[in-house]
């Protein structure tokens, strides 16, 4: 129910809206129910496949061990069927070959040791993963290199580059914009800072409550999403607010219903994000055109892509906890100025439409074909 999903759902809607058939092939069967309560109505593939019923194992790491070693593979069974035209690949952060088109929407597996400040364990075991399954890949990029490649920002297309030696075209991910600019007001707002994240260790969602001790007038609320893989993130978590004593401030709320989501949006005057080295961070976007100001750090593809860098100008970026509770304390006590950026911000958020996505995703795909 996260970005990933959003991309390949906003795929399947182009291409059937241009009259293609599409075959969606997972590693886990779809729960379409689960996707049209977080998303809405959805338009379903033409055909489905998938290699197993459900992900028997949720751990965090085990459940990426099963999707690396299953990916691949699926994808070769796809290219070896040859009974399609076109095979797009919106998972390309595990690789970026074999499909025609791919995708890549985060950090590769195999340079993220590169990152550890991406929220990725500095363990040798498993930087050792990383670089093995990076080199049983060269052989795979060697037979596979004419491929397209896309990346969702220009923070991402750099780290390709440097790291893959390829070029790519940067095509934004989907957001729907007018979801959440329909319901925004630059003013009467509360005192409030909220977050969206998936609940992963990774997401340095123990900043919050640190966060919390600085800023006195605010309040934090945080919107997980979470699966089964989440518990040791929610515990680390819970833990932190607690220690902290920071319990009467910061509100932990796990899988609210989409309409939570954009009533909390709307009543929040600020959106801290706190993944560093995010690729992209669609919630940005969201929150933005709710009418929050976000406050992002400033490595990632939310300072260089959705804000384009420029500081004051559509929200703030910090390289501290310090700066940032200081960014918060300023949009918090100096209504006229957010007032001002916030109507800049929601305005930005019109650029990331999932409209643009689409346009840009068929023209990829019919000069393809």
């Amino acid at each position: 129910g996260g970005g990933a999903e959003k991309v390949c759902l906003t795929v399947i809607r182009a291409l059937r809206g241009r009259g293609y058939r599409v075959r969606l092939a997972t590693i886990d069967r779809t729960d379409w129910r689960f996707l049209e309560e977080r998303f809405g109505d959805l338009p379903r593939p033409s055909e489905e496949e998938f290699l197993i019923g459900s992900m028997p194992i949720r751990g965090k790491f085990s459940q990426a061990a099963l999707t690396l070693s299953l990916f691949l593979p699926e994808l070769f069974y796809q290219r070896m069927k040859n009974d399609c035209d076109l095979i797009l690949n919106t998972y390309g952060e595990l690789v970026d070959s074999v499909a025609d088109i791919s995708y890549v929407n985060a950090i590769p597996v195999r340079v993220v040791h590169h990152y550890p400040e991406s929220g990725f364990s500095n363990s040798i075991v498993l930087r050792s993963i990383a670089q093995a399954y990076g080199f049983s890949l060269r052989t795979v990029d060697r037979l596979f290199r004419s491929n397209i490649l896309l990346t969702n920002s220009t923070f991402m297309q750099g780290i390709v580059r440097r790291h893959l030696e390829r070029d790519s075209l940067v095509v934004y991910p989907p957001v729907d914009v007018e979801r959440f600019k329909r319901v925004a007001s630059f003013a009467d707002r509360e005192n409030v800072v909220a977050t969206v994240s998936r609940l992963r260790l990774g997401k340095n969602l123990g900043l919050i409550p640190r966060m919390a001790r600085l800023v006195k007038r605010g309040e934090f609320t945080i919107l997980g999403l979470a699966d089964g893989a989440s518990q040791e993130a929610i515990e680390a978590l819970t833990k932190g607010i607690g220690s902290l004593g920071a319990g009467d401030r910061v509100r932990l709320l796990i899988n609210q219903p989409p309409q939570k989501l954009v009533d909390v949006l709307a009543s929040a005057k600020v959106f801290l994000h706190t993944q560093p080295m995010e690729a992209f961070g669609m919630a940005v976007v969201e929150a933005m055109a709710a009418g929050c100001v976000p406050v992002v750090p400033r490595e990632g593809g939310p300072w260089l892509d959705i804000l384009d860098g420029r500081q004051g100008e559509f929200g703030y970026s910090y390289g501290s906890l310090g700066e940032a509770a200081d960014m918060i304390e300023m949009l918090l006590e100096d209504e006229d100025l957010r007032k001002e950026v916030s109507a800049r911000a929601s305005e930005r958020a019109m650029a990331f439409d999932s409209s643009v996505f689409e346009g840009k995703i068929l023209s990829v795909v019919d000069n393809a074909l």
